[in-house]
């Protein structure tokens, strides 16, 4: 069973969506600039990739996560195109976290920057996601290291940031994520493990896993284990304690003071499931 929670950034509307049966979950962070090139805007986009996308798994039981994906691309991209300008640059796009638990397998997918997280046991869970973003227009930390939130630097820096990561979107060499091309599916990072190994699994949006993988506060053991401590909520809270102790980013430099947060969480139950 999933336990799910999504958290907007203080003060705006909330671009990350998650949707789960009791055995999909998928975990949907949109971006893009608000109404370029779509009136329907970017939490719109978030809300109807993942409800198709996972409606395309659920009819089709054992189709693969990246033609899932694909159909659910294809299915949004049709509702709006007559409406909309889709090859605008700043038309909605997302990244997207597929974790799919199967009688024999674990079926994971990660286009961009969503992690899914599988612990089979070992000393280190095994993590799906793909950072070509950050290889190929440089991590956020980086990119705003030593510049305070709302100062002109940490503006222009974050908007050469944007730039190289828009020039870079969806092209050969570039880095992939969801927006109208179908195709940008069979980009995604995928993997397959032994459902019987399984002792716990997550998906989280980038927001959700700070701490981990830009703070460097906690190792994935560490933070699964408080993930089970403080349940999805609780974590959640935990992250916008760690964001709002350090309002200006001096300690940790990042984009935006707060992000949005979304977490599906999977545990077994009493009867396995």
């Amino acid at each position: 069973m999933f336990a799910l929670t999504t958290d907007a950034a203080p003060g705006r509307p909330n671009e990350d969506f998650v949707i789960a049966t009791t055995d999909i979950a998928v975990v949907v962070d949109g971006a893009g600039v608000p109404y370029g090139g779509c009136h329907h805007g970017v939490a719109w986009y978030a809300q109807q990739l993942g409800t198709q996308t996972i409606a395309s798994l659920v009819a089709s039981p054992g189709l693969p996560l990246t033609e899932g994906l694909a159909a659910g691309i294809a299915a949004v991209a049709a509702s709006h195109r007559d409406t909309c300008d889709l090859s605008n640059p700043g038309t909605p796009c997302a990244a997207v976290g597929i974790l799919r638990i199967g009688a024999t397998t674990v079926d994971t997918l990660a286009l961009s920057d969503v992690s899914v997280v599988v612990d089979l046991g070992a000393p280190e869970p095994s993590v799906t996601c793909d950072l070509s973003i950050e290889e190929i227009s440089g991590t956020e930390p980086d990119a705003v290291v030593g510049m305070r939130f709302g100062t002109p630097e940490h503006m222009a820096a974050l908007a050469a940031l944007v730039a190289r990561q828009t020039q870079t979107r969806n092209q050969v060499d570039g880095w992939w994520v969801a927006a109208a091309d179908p195709a940008a599916a069979e980009h995604a990072q995928t993997a397959t493990y032994p459902r019987d190994a399984l002792r716990r699994a997550s998906v989280f949006s980038d927001g959700a896993t700070r701490p981990a993988d830009q703070m460097g506060l906690y190792g994935w053991p560490e933070y699964l284990d408080l993930l089970d401590k403080l349940s999805p909520d609780g974590l959640i809270a935990h992250v916008r304690s760690i964001e709002s102790e350090d309002p200006d980013g001096d300690r940790y430099p990042r984009t935006k003071r707060h992000d949005d947060a979304t977490i599906a969480q999977w545990t077994l139950t009493a009867t396995g499931i």
